[in-house]
């Protein structure tokens, strides 16, 4: 049943996912600006800027301008003043490297795009000026003009408290009618395609007022992920970092896209809606950009509920009390690896009345197995008295055909969500626990082997072989219950399946289901010790 699960959750997850956000009919309501708290960390430095300039490129040559915080390794170009490069670093008391949110691959990079969509200009391929680079200040402005049009303006500004950037946006209408455009702005994040773990948990996240929509990397290769009508927010997510756009004013489309199978970026657009612009009047945007880990403490004190992204989903609320009980725990131990013993233990505990009912049916129906194989032998040629007498015999016994598997459901969503949690937990990047098991995001690899072996690679993974020992123990404490011989067959082998499952998964999450199983099987032996309760003969 477990296998099952694990094949077809993901199936069933998508199955589940909500429809993608009906228009609002309506004029869009206006949002307050970004909070005072974020303004005023990013405000210009009243020292001297050192500014730099660059004439405007020639066609067919691209220039490029790097910048440098506490937080980011940023690289522009002025072709359509976009980030072609970020790096995050400094993002864990790990002293993990930096990580790539973004980066060029087999297509140019979209992040930060700024167009006017129907204006006859490609804003994309055009040349923008450096007006200012301070890297005290932590500011950046690109200007383009085309004469008789538009004058486009770009200024980003850096905060040094957060991995955040605050990007203003200005179009200045400078032909003699009036125009009316809609402002178009692009993000980007760069997905570890490589590893099908990390591609599995790039997705995009589209909040309305009311809802939180979501779709996976797979599925926006082959169709693209639109929501209309009031758009608060935009998440582009992988494992562990996330690039979020805020507007001060809502969205009135976004969309997300994948340009080929090929791509290693996930892409993100918002669109606003058409406003008629004045000649000389500036069409506006201010937009707060996330680029960074994703701690549910640091998301939740922005206040937009961007730490939806980790509590969203069917188990969300499993997920976030888990998410709260692993963090409180680590604070009283101080390293993740116990914490997750101690947070199994604790759920194991919680689930001990509901376990203990699931093996003590499971025994009592062993027990009364010859019985109910001579019914069979005496019924075998009438199916409704077999089913009448198995009914009777099992009544008079008190024991329930389903009592061992229901108290297992019970216990499923919260199985799940931990193993999601695991999974998810920016926390344990670089986070060791003893001896050799040294970051629990990655395979503990106790040894690192000459060659590559085919679906095991080319380290000697520990965990996963104590893990699938003890479910091969455990199987054989587990009552045998009916089932053709074909059957039993069947579940010997199910620890090996797990154990090449599990083999190359993070640590942290073979560790937790290892000390559950090493649970399950002490529980198993004080049940096994017990007596069997006595049965007359029927």
């Amino acid at each position: 049943m477990s296998f099952l699960i694990l094949i077809f959750y993901p199936l069933y997850l998508r199955w589940v996912s909500p429809p993608i956000a009906e228009p609002i009919p309506g004029e869009r309501t206006s949002e307050p600006n970004i909070s005072e708290s974020v303004r005023g960390s990013t405000q210009r430095s009243s020292t001297t800027p050192t500014e730099t300039k660059i004439a405007p490129a020639s066609p067919g040559e691209e220039k490029l301008v790097e910048f440098s915080n506490q937080h980011f390794d940023v690289q522009f170009s002025d072709r359509g003043a976009v980030v072609t490069k970020l790096r995050i670093k400094n993002w864990s008391k790990q002293h993990v490297p930096p990580a790539v949110l973004v980066e060029r691959d087999i297509a140019r990079s979209k992040a930060f795009l700024a167009t006017l969509p129907n204006q006859g200009v490609d804003f994309e391929n055009q040349v923008f000026e450096l007006e200012r680079l301070d890297k005290q200040a932590g500011e950046v402005r690109f200007v383009s003009e085309v004469p008789g049009r538009w004058r486009l303006e770009k200024t980003f500004f850096f905060d040094e408290t957060k991995p955040i950037v605050r990007l203003e946006i200005a179009a200045k209408n400078l032909d003699s009618t009036n125009q009316t455009t809609a402002l178009e702005l692009a993000s980007d994040i760069h997905v570890e395609t490589a590893n099908q773990h990390d591609r599995y948990e790039a997705k995009v996240f589209t909040a309305a007022p009311d809802k939180l929509s979501t779709e996976r990397f797979d599925k926006l290769v082959k169709k693209q992920h639109v929501s209309e009508g009031t758009v608060l927010w935009q998440a582009l997510t992988k494992k562990y970092f996330a690039v979020i756009l805020r507007p001060d004013q809502p969205a009135a489309l976004a969309r997300a896209y994948v340009t080929s199978k090929e791509s290693a970026t996930l892409h993100g657009v918002l669109r606003f809606a058409p406003e008629q612009i004045a000649p000389g009047g500036v069409l506006k945007h201010e937009i707060l950009a996330f680029a960074g880990p994703q701690y549910y403490s640091e998301l939740k004190e922005f206040g937009y509920g961007f730490e939806q992204i980790l509590s969203h989903g069917f188990f969300g609320v499993f997920k976030y009390w888990l998410l709260v009980a692993l963090q409180q725990t680590h604070r009283l131990v101080g390293n993740y690896g116990w914490a997750i013993i101690i947070v199994t233990c604790l759920v194991k505990l919680l689930f001990t009345p509901f376990t203990h009912m699931s093996f003590e049916s499971m025994r009592k129906m062993q027990a009364i197995q010859p019985k109910v194989k001579a019914l069979q032998e005496q019924y075998k040629k009438d199916q409704a008295k077999l089913s009448q007498e198995t009914m009777a015999l099992y009544k008079r016994h008190k024991v329930n055909p389903m009592g061992g598997c229901l108290p297992m459901l019970l216990q499923i969503p919260v199985f799940i969500a931990f193993y999601q949690v695991l999974v998810q937990t920016v926390e344990l990047k670089g986070a060791p626990f003893i001896f050799w098991i040294r970051d629990l995001s990655e395979p503990d690899r106790l040894l690192t082997f000459p060659f590559t072996l085919p679906f095991l690679g080319d380290g000697a993974n520990l965990l996963p072989i104590l893990m699938l020992g003890s479910m091969i123990w455990q199987q054989r404490l587990t009552p045998q219950v009916g089932g053709s011989p074909e059957q039993q067959k069947m579940m010997m082998l199910m620890p090996i399946v797990f154990g090449f499952i599990f083999y190359n998964l993070p640590s942290g999450l073979v560790l937790y289901w290892l000390v559950n199983n090493v649970l399950s099987i002490f529980h198993q032996l004080f049940i096994k010790g017990k007596a069997l309760p006595h049965h007359e003969e029927a």
